[in-house]
């Protein structure tokens, strides 16, 4: 008997179908999601209440009146990024068993909501607190009005290095893990032979 051909053999296992998975272990899938999503969220509302009090405060009891309105500025950005929060990256619950909506369609779209909304953190997320963490930072040069410019130093500016170190790293961190979920969508586009 001959040894098989090689390139048959190569063909026949391009021509195998990627097999589904078990609908129950899709669904332990999508619950799980559901409920990491649900707790990431409600540590970011609880992030965003303790930063609308404590700046709040800040916006009653900062002598300097540039202070104030960086500290309320702050407050309100807050008050942006959780509603953001729940208007892009709520938690939607996996359709039950008898829904019309099919769990691996259902669970694509949960994805895809929460890739785009870790993508775009900057504008949703980061971007609402950065006028009033500026003017906070800047509010002695700003108590001195017309001619505040005259009293920028250069420690200003380094003072502003935590921030942007901060905020880099939370944009890198979504950026990250939006590829994650862009690779998790993939692998589903590919088991229910969507092309995306």
């Amino acid at each position: 008997m001959s040894d098989p051909d090689p390139i048959k053999l190569a063909w026949k296992a391009s021509n195998i179908d990627a097999a589904l998975p078990d609908m129950e272990m899709v669904r332990s899938g999508a619950d799980k999601f559901y409920r990491q999503i649900r707790r990431r969220n409600a540590m970011e509302y609880i992030a965003c209440a303790i930063v609308i009090v404590w700046f709040s405060a800040y916006a009653w009891l900062l002598p300097s009146a540039a202070a104030r309105a960086g500290a309320a500025m702050v407050a309100v950005g807050s008050l942006i990024v959780a509603w953001q929060l729940r208007r892009l990256a709520s938690a939607v619950p996996p359709p039950d068993r008898a829904a019309a909506e099919p769990i691996l369609v259902h669970q694509r779209a949960q994805l895809a909501r929460q890739r785009d909304a870790l993508s775009s953190v900057f504008t949703w997320y980061l971007l609402p607190l950065i006028p009033g963490m500026l003017v906070m930072c800047f509010s002695h040069v700003l108590d001195h009005g017309a001619k505040a410019w005259l009293y920028v130093t250069r420690s200003d500016f380094i003072g502003l290095i935590p921030f942007v170190a901060v905020f880099t790293a939370v944009w890198l961190l979504n950026q990250r893990a939006a590829r994650r979920l862009q690779k998790q969508i993939d692998n589903l586009e590919a088991l229910i032979g969507r092309d995306g």
